[in-house]
């Protein structure tokens, strides 16, 4: 049996998928708590970018109505408060959040493989989590959220279970590359699978351009590492 769309926290009615993506951005900073429980002050600092990077882009996300739809937001303001941008918001929260976060690496001078560890680890978390979760909820379409799960579960576990001596632009490009390949093979067993073009949906083509984009990176990273100790 299904559980609510909706349920009511006190005096507040709370719809189930914003519950769900509360509790995974919960269980995400567990894992960077965890992963960096030996390097107090860094997790502090790496704490501190992540909760603001995802404040702003909560913000640019849902204050993204206003820019999308001036018209709308003028007429009824309050319209604001339960409506957002939608997927092009979501983008320009995305875009946003990882401006930020790229200036403020840069501006803290922290060490970029320990803070790319940490976002692989908690975002991988977040996105097991989530996917359990609604599949927990909707109970239905298992095949697609059960395989995202484990997806999620997989690169998070490959991540914590590499070496220091594999923490490289390849390392990280290669992630990336099957996960892009990952995400076009799940894409079939989206119950709302929509073909765009040759079999394949909007978001199947997003995530095979940036799995290409990701290998042509790793080919040009390896070539460039060749010619370096060629110098040498």
């Amino acid at each position: 049996m299904n559980l609510p769309d909706v349920i009511q926290l006190g005096p507040l009615l709370v719809k189930m998928s914003m519950l769900i993506v509360v509790v995974s951005i919960i269980l995400a900073f567990a894992a960077v708590h965890f992963r960096l429980r030996e390097k107090k002050e860094l997790k502090r600092t790496i704490w501190e970018v992540m909760s603001s990077s995802l404040l702003l882009a909560f913000l640019v996300w849902k204050f993204s109505y206003v820019l999308f739809y001036p018209s709308k937001a003028i007429e009824l303001p309050a319209s604001i408060l339960y409506f957002s941008g939608g997927d092009r918001g979501l983008l320009l929260a995305l875009l946003a959040a990882i401006v930020y976060i790229a200036v403020t690496v840069r501006k803290k001078e922290l060490p970029i493989p320990v803070f790319t560890e940490a976002i692989a680890v908690g975002g991988w978390t977040a996105w097991a989590s989530s996917f359990l979760l609604t599949w927990a909820v909707e109970g239905q379409n298992s095949w697609y959220y059960g395989q995202q799960t484990i997806i999620g579960l997989v690169f998070m576990l490959v991540v914590i279970r590499k070496k220091e001596t594999e923490a490289s632009v390849v390392f990280w490009l290669q992630r990336l590359m099957w996960f892009g390949i990952s995400q076009v093979y799940v894409g079939f067993f989206y119950q709302k699978h929509t073909p765009l073009f040759a079999g394949l949906s909007k978001i199947q083509w997003l995530c095979y351009f940036f799995a290409a984009l990701a290998l042509f990176l790793i080919s040009r990273a390896k070539e460039t590492g060749g010619a370096s100790h060629e110098k040498e």
